[in-house]
C-alpha cells in the first residue's frame, strides 16, 4: 500500500471513531432534567445540560424533599436543603404537633428548570387530615449549588402563610378510649369512644340519630373536633381563627348529654325491622324528651322521621275531634251519624266497610268513622281545622341543633269539600312521624310539647303553639283509649293504658299502597308509628305491638 492510500485509510478510521463516539453520548446524554415530554410530541427538546450538573435531577430532589417532609424524617430533608439546620429544626417541630401518617406533600407539576436557569420554583399541594382532610397549596424553590440542586429553606415550604418562627399545629384532644362519648337520657352511656370515634353501645340505639349526634356519618360517627392552627415557637395560636376548622365550643372529650333511651331505641328499631316496607317509628316523652328515632333500610338513610312529610290518614281524627269538641260543643257522648257511605257537599266519602247504628263521637271515632268526621268538618269555618292542628303543634316551627325537623302543614280550607278530605287526614293535611309524635305528646301532657333531643343544647321555638284546654285533651285521650278497647287497635288489649288512634291515608294516586299509621300514648311515652304503602293500619298497630313489647 502506498503511503498516500495509507493516509486515506486513518483519515477515514479516525473519522468513524469520532461519528461512533458522539453517537453513543447522543443516545446515553439525557435530554432534560425529567425526561423530554415535548420530543414526544414532536417539538424541539431542549438543550442538553452542561457537564456541571452532575447531581439527581430537580424532579428527584424534590420529590425526595417532599417524602421526608411529609413523612417528618428531618435528617432526609435538611440533607436536600441549602440550611440543613433550620430545615431539620422547623420539621421536627412540625412533626410534634401533627399525627404520624396525617400529612402529605406531593408536587402539583413538573419541576423542570428552564433552559439555562439556575433556579426553579415548583407548585405543590399538601394536606393534612385530621377530623377531616384539610388541603392547601404552597410552592418550593429549587437552586443549582455546586453541580446539585438543592431545597432553598424558607417556613412558607410548610403553609404559604406562615412566618419566621412560626409552624402549624393540630389542636384539641379526642375521647379516651372506653370513656362515654353519648350519654342517655338517665345518664347512662349508650356510645362510647374507640379511638377518635364514637361508637353505640348498641347498633340498635337510633343508629340514623346517633351517627348525627357524634357528627360522623351513617353507621358510627365521631365527635373529633381538633381544627389545624398557627402557633408560634412556644405553641401559643396566631390569630383568634383557625387555619382549618372550628374552635369547638365544648371539649371534645365531653359526653354529649342526649336524651335518648337505649331500652326504648333497640324496641324501637327491632320493631321497624320487622317490616319489609319502609316503616318509621319516633318515640317522645311528654315532657318533649326524644326518646327514640328508628327507621328500617327500606326508609332509607334520610333522617325523614324527623322531617318527612305524610298524610296522615284517620290519625288526624284527634285533631278533627278536637275541633268538634271546642268549636261545636260536642262530647264524646253526643249523638252522630255514621252511615256507610254519605255524599257531603258533593263530595262522596265511605267507611272501610261498615256502619255504626246509633252511633256517638266515643263509638265513631273508636271505629274511625269517615262519614261522621267529614260531617263534622263540612261544618267547620274555613280554618277551623288548621286551627285545631295548631294547638297540637303541626303548624309549630322548632331549630333542634344539628337536626332539620318538620312537624306538619296544615292550612284552612276554602270548600267544604276540602275539609272533608282533611277531616280524615288525606287532602292537603301533612304531617311527619315527629309531628304525629308531638301531637300525642299533646293529649299526654295536656300542655304545648318543646321536642328536644339533646340536654345540653336547647332547641329553639321558632313558632310556638298554644294546646287546646286540659279538659278537651282529657275527653280526646278518653276516645282513644276506647280505640284500642273496643275499636280499630284491640290487638294492643293486651298492653295496659295505651290509648291511640289509627290512620290509613287512602287517596286517588296511592290506590293500594296507602300508609298505615299508629299514633299513640303508654304512661309518660307518646310514639307515631308509619309504614309507608302498608295498605292499611294494620301494619302499623303490629309494629306497635312489637315495639311496646319491648320495653
Amino acid at each position: 500500500m502506498t503511503e498516500g492510500k495509507r493516509r486515506v485509510v486513518l483519515i477515514g478510521g479516525a473519522l468513524a471513531a469520532v461519528a461512533i463516539i458522539v453517537a453513543g453520548v447522543l443516545v446515553l446524554w439525557p435530554s432534560s432534567s425529567e425526561g423530554n415530554p415535548g420530543q414526544a410530541n414532536g417539538t424541539a427538546a431542549p438543550a442538553a445540560p452542561t457537564t456541571a450538573n452532575k447531581g439527581p435531577s430537580t424532579g428527584q430532589v424534590l420529590d425526595s424533599f417532599l417524602k421526608a417532609l411529609g413523612s417528618g424524617d428531618a435528617a432526609t430533608a435538611a440533607a436536600l436543603a441549602d440550611n440543613p439546620a433550620a430545615t431539620q429544626e422547623a420539621i421536627t417541630a412540625l412533626h410534634k404537633n401533627i399525627p404520624p401518617g396525617a400529612l402529605a406533600y406531593t408536587r402539583a407539576t413538573s419541576a423542570s428548570p428552564a433552559q439555562g436557569a439556575k433556579t426553579v420554583t415548583a407548585p405543590v399541594d399538601a394536606k393534612l387530615t385530621v377530623a377531616s382532610a384539610n388541603t392547601w397549596k404552597t410552592s418550593v424553590e429549587l437552586a443549582e449549588v455546586d453541580s446539585k440542586w438543592i431545597v432553598k429553606w424558607a417556613q412558607t415550604v410548610i403553609h404559604p402563610k406562615l412566618q419566621s418562627g412560626q409552624t402549624i399545629a393540630v389542636v384539641g384532644k379526642v375521647g379516651e378510649t372506653g370513656k362515654p362519648a353519648v350519654l342517655g337520657g338517665d345518664g347512662q352511656p349508650i356510645a362510647l369512644w374507640e379511638g377518635t370515634t364514637a361508637k353505640p353501645t348498641d347498633p340498635k340505639i337510633s343508629p340514623l340519630l346517633m351517627s348525627t349526634l357524634v357528627g360522623g356519618a351513617s353507621g358510627g360517627g365521631t365527635t373529633d373536633t381538633r381544627y389545624v392552627a398557627i402557633v408560634d415557637a412556644a405553641g401559643k395560636e396566631v390569630g383568634s381563627d383557625p387555619l382549618f376548622g372550628t374552635k369547638p365550643t365544648e371539649s371534645a372529650n365531653e359526653a354529649v348529654k342526649s336524651t335518648l333511651n337505649g331500652k326504648i331505641s333497640v324496641a324501637a328499631q327491632n320493631a321497624v325491622d320487622k317490616v319489609s316496607q319502609p316503616t318509621m317509628l319516633v318515640a317522645i316523652r311528654s315532657n318533649g324528651e326524644i326518646l327514640a328515632v328508628a327507621q328500617n333500610a327500606a326508609a332509607g338513610s334520610a333522617l325523614t322521621a324527623l322531617n318527612g312529610l305524610y298524610q296522615p290518614g284517620s290519625s288526624f281524627k284527634i285533631v278533627t275531634a278536637a275541633a268538634a269538641i271546642q268549636q261545636q260543643g260536642l262530647t264524646p257522648e253526643s249523638a252522630v251519624e255514621c252511615p256507610g257511605e254519605a255524599s257531603i257537599s258533593g263530595r262522596k266519602i265511605k267507611n272501610a266497610g261498615f256502619d255504626v247504628p246509633g252511633a256517638n263521637l266515643r263509638k265513631a271515632f273508636a271505629r274511625s268513622c269517615n262519614t261522621t268526621f267529614g260531617q263534622i268538618a263540612s261544618q267547620l269555618p274555613a280554618d277551623g281545622l288548621s286551627k285545631a292542628a295548631s294547638q297540637f303543634g303541626l303548624n309549630a316551627d322548632y331549630d333542634m341543633p344539628g337536626f332539620k325537623t318538620e312537624l306538619g302543614k296544615v292550612e284552612a280550607a276554602g270548600s267544604a269539600v276540602q275539609r272533608v278530605e282533611d277531616s280524615i287526614g288525606q287532602g292537603k293535611v301533612q304531617a311527619s312521624p315527629l309531628g304525629m309524635a308531638v301531637v300525642a305528646a299533646t293529649v299526654a301532657a295536656k300542655k304545648p310539647v318543646v321536642p328536644t333531643l339533646r340536654k345540653d343544647a336547647q332547641t329553639q321555638v321558632l313558632t310556638g303553639y298554644q294546646a287546646p284546654p286540659a279538659a278537651v285533651l282529657g275527653q280526646v285521650q278518653s276516645m282513644m283509649g276506647d280505640v284500642v278497647t273496643s275499636g280499630t287497635a284491640t290487638e294492643l288489649k293486651r298492653f295496659k293504658g295505651v290509648h291511640g288512634k289509627t290512620g290509613t291515608a287512602e287517596t286517588e294516586s296511592q290506590g293500594d299502597n296507602a300508609h298505615g299509621w299508629f299514633v299513640g300514648v303508654r304512661g309518660d311515652v307518646a310514639f307515631a308509628v308509619l309504614v309507608k304503602d302498608g295498605k292499611t293500619s294494620a301494619q302499623a298497630v303490629s309494629v306497635t305491638a312489637a315495639f311496646l313489647s319491648g320495653f
